[in-house]
């Protein structure tokens, strides 16, 4: 978590970082923050001048799984459409499936990730 608070230095003064780190630990499910540190970097290039509230807005839509499979078997089976199961079942030890639909989801912007130490951390857009 210090690379939040490194990254938070750079654009903010110590006295705004420092509180609103606390904000973010007050709020934010410690594993969520886990899953910020991924992207904070990214985020502040993006925008450098990104807001607080878009920060803990971007730190809520943001998971981790054990693997891309988890993940969208996962986001398959709550999206509630009627091929979720379907295109669930097609996932199973099938990696060319599993990479079809991540590649599909990037481009419709509708995820980023980031796999790291087997995990993989998603952010919902």
């Amino acid at each position: 978590m210090n690379k939040i608070k490194k990254t938070f230095y750079k654009y903010w003064s110590k006295e705004k970082s420092d509180k609103f780190y606390e904000t973010l630990e007050s709020t934010i499910l410690v594993y969520k923050i886990e899953c910020l540190e991924n992207f904070i970097e990214e985020i502040f290039e993006e925008n450098p001048d990104v807001k607080r509230a878009e920060i803990l807005k971007y730190a809520r839509n943001m998971d981790e799984f054990n693997d891309s499979e988890e993940f969208l078997i996962d986001f398959f089976s709550f999206t509630r459409i009627p091929e979720g199961d379907s295109i669930v079942k097609k996932f199973k030890d099938n990696p060319e499936e599993i990479k079809k639909y991540l590649a599909g989801l990037l481009c419709s912007k509708k995820i980023k990730f980031k796999e790291k130490n087997n995990t993989f951390v998603v952010w919902y857009m």
